[in-house]
């Protein structure tokens, strides 16, 4: 077995038991298991060198949507904010290369979207713009709703 096997088990492993402890003990936030449920890599929660790390740190090539790819939408978002200039979801998903882009397409930033405002980064009226009427895909209006444990799939 190489080691990319071994390390895809120990991630899917260790991805079920953070979700069930998420669902039956009411453990990790809920950005936390949105990320692990959704395959978003939840950088938000990376420790600095000074505690010990948390789970995901060490699976940072098994998720989906990498720390970089994470960092860069937020970043993105972070200069719309900071401008004034806040996008529909059309607008961002048009930025990052259309909703078929094979780095960045409407799932990749829908979920990123949905991992952000659970983190509760931004506030109401940035949400209220990116998910404006008639300017946003129908999968992209769950983005600022409330979050469920009892949702989670462990598929």
């Amino acid at each position: 077995m190489s080691d990319s096997t071994i390390l895809q088990a120990l991630f899917n492993q260790q991805r079920i038991q953070i979700l069930e402890l998420g669902v039956i003990h009411n453990k990790f936030s809920n950005d936390y298991l949105f990320a692990w449920e959704s395959g978003v890599y939840p950088f938000f929660a990376d420790t600095d060198g000074t505690v010990l790390p948390y789970p995901h740190e060490v699976y940072k090539t098994n998720f989906i949507v990498s720390p970089e790819r994470v960092k860069k939408v937020f970043d993105y978002l972070c200069e719309c904010w900071d401008n004034k200039n806040i996008p529909t979801f059309y607008e961002l998903e048009d930025y990052f290369g259309g909703k078929y882009d094979s780095v960045y397409g409407r799932g990749v930033l829908v979920d990123c979207c949905r991992y952000f405002f659970l983190h509760t980064c931004f506030d109401k009226k940035f949400w209220q713009i990116l998910l404006t009427p008639m300017k946003h895909p129908a999968e992209a209006a769950y983005l600022a709703s409330t979050f469920d444990r009892d949702d989670i799939l462990f598929n």
